[in-house]
């Protein structure tokens, strides 16, 4: 992109601003040159919404996973007695207890102060978060987990506000720019963040490959501060974009009637948050059997191969969100979701069952078989969970609801770590066998799949053909049933006497 493009992008998005928010003077005349302008300027910034609002959702992904290498690294310099008495626990789960408040924080942000606000502040809590966690040091050992341990936490805090900010710009540019809103907010979500666990696992492996088993120190440090080059590089462009015309016209940004909001749209988080909650709370858990895969590959368990197993166990997520999203508007949301709800169930009780036997005699297989029961878990949850929790709200509370599902999600994920272990304990101790006692843990998950899909097929509306903006219709006639002053709504372009609009057609 040529900076003369940038540079017109800027004046004329600064000339759009000012006319929408009243700052233009009562002299400013629209021309053909102006709007011209305005229409270029609206393009330019669809197309950097849609190219750079998630892809800094690549960190989620990678700042998640590159935490397993870097422990292994301090556990290797400083021996596993550092990360003792919880501390290894605290420093795998202060990324997703700081992802929780960024979910519903950001989402709430983006809702009051404007969708470019709240994807730039993001952003900067994720920007110094990967410096103080690359910069993490101490007087002890102990000192400088409790660094990293805090850092993680404000990185957390960034990277879950992306999941509100970045998917709700996606999809309002997708939907605006017409285009695929499905396929658009897959590429730019959940493929991206996939994208990120298979950057997490090799990025390490080139570092130890360079440095050596004696520059471990320069491995965790550079493993962690690579994450900064994506989230910098796309601040730039962020600062290019504009609020969606959406935003500008249905914004609630005073007065908000959260009680009313709420008695209205619970039930809507109950399905969006509670298949969201289902899917990570199995998919997260799931990390558990890979250090099943990883003892039985690697019995000298090296840090090298380790690192390369974890490249090959993780390489099936972005494939199947992929698949997801080339058939997601083909077949349509419920069907997608349920589809990889029952499938990866499917693998899933099959893999359980012989578990003993295929890990033992047939380990290629076992791999092979996993990595399919991942493919479809992103296939159609992973990739569906992101996009319904982006469609199914209006436009005034979209932010606020989306980032709810996705905290209430982490909060699976974190719940379903905990709850997994002390039963994969007690199967152990009662089978006598651990791979027999972690197949039956995975049957359990896969039941919890299925119910996730009977969920999807009961609940999940398939909004494929239609307009968000019959939403924002329905939300306007809620408040005004509700003896709400619709004047509020939006900024200055939205004339003080609003009447309900027609909602665009359903596409073809």
């Amino acid at each position: 992109m040529s900076q003369h493009i940038i540079n017109e992008t800027i004046n004329a998005g600064t000339d759009i601003k000012k006319y929408h928010d009243g700052e233009a003077g009562s002299d400013y005349t629209p021309s053909l040159s102006n709007i011209s302008g305005d229409i270029k300027a609206k393009s330019m910034s669809q197309k950097l919404s849609l190219i750079f609002a998630s892809i800094a959702l690549g960190s989620d992904g990678y700042q998640a996973n590159i935490i397993g290498a870097v422990e292994r690294c301090l556990e290797k310099i400083y021996g596993a007695s550092v990360l003792s008495n919880g501390l290894s626990t605290r420093v795998s789960n202060a990324m997703l207890v700081g992802d929780i408040v960024g979910q519903v924080g950001f989402g709430f942000i983006i809702d009051r102060m404007g969708r470019k606000f709240g994807i730039i502040s993001c952003t900067m809590f994720v920007c110094l978060g990967i410096i103080l966690a690359t910069a993490s040091s101490g007087l002890t050992p102990t000192g400088l987990i409790w660094m990293l341990i805090i850092a993680r936490g404000i990185t957390g805090v960034g990277v879950g506000g992306e999941y509100p900010c970045s998917s709700v710009t996606a999809g309002e540019a997708a939907e605006e720019s017409g285009r695929s809103r499905g396929l658009w907010l897959i590429l730019s979500g959940n493929f991206v963040i996939d994208v990120g666990f298979v950057v997490a696992t090799i990025v390490p492996v080139i570092l130890l490959a360079i440095c050596g088993e004696g520059g471990l120190e320069a491995v965790w440090r550079l493993s962690i501060g690579l994450g900064l080059l994506l989230p910098l590089n796309v601040l730039y462009f962020r600062l290019k974009m504009l609020n969606s015309e959406m935003y500008q016209k249905n914004a609630l940004t005073r007065n908000v009637p959260y009680l009313l909001i709420f008695k209205k749209y619970w039930p809507k988080l109950l399905i969006t948050g509670g298949i969201w909650f289902l899917y990570d709370f199995v998919s997260y858990s799931f990390g558990i059997f890979s250090d099943t895969i990883l003892s039985t590959a690697v019995p000298e368990n090296t840090l090298m191969q380790t690192l390369c197993w974890n490249i090959v166990i993780n390489v099936f997520y972005p494939f199947g969100a992929l698949a997801g999203g080339l058939f997601i508007d083909r077949l349509g949301r419920k069907t997608i979701m349920a589809s990889g709800f029952f499938i990866q169930a499917a693998i899933g009780i099959i893999v359980g069952a012989l578990a003993p036997q295929i890990i033992t005699n047939c380990f290629p297989v076992f791999v092979i078989m996993y990595g399919f029961f991942l493919f479809f878990g992103e296939f159609g949850p992973g990739d569906c969970t992101i996009l319904v929790s982006a469609e199914m709200y209006p436009t005034a509370i979209r932010g606020t609801m989306y980032g709810l599902s996705a905290a209430l999600g982490k909060a699976g994920a974190a719940i379903g770590t905990q709850v997994f272990k002390p039963i994969l304990y007690a199967l152990t101790e009662s089978t006598g066998d651990p791979l027999r006692a972690q197949g039956y843990l995975f049957i359990i998950g896969s039941c919890i799949g299925i119910i996730g899909g009977i969920i999807t097929l009961l609940y999940i509306p398939n909004m494929t053909h239609q307009s968000i903006d019959t939403l924002d219709v329905e939300f306007r006639q809620m408040l005004l049933d509700n003896g709400y002053d619709v004047s509020q709504l939006g900024f200055g372009n939205v004339d003080s006497q609003a009447e309900i609009a027609e909602p665009k057609k359903e596409k073809n």
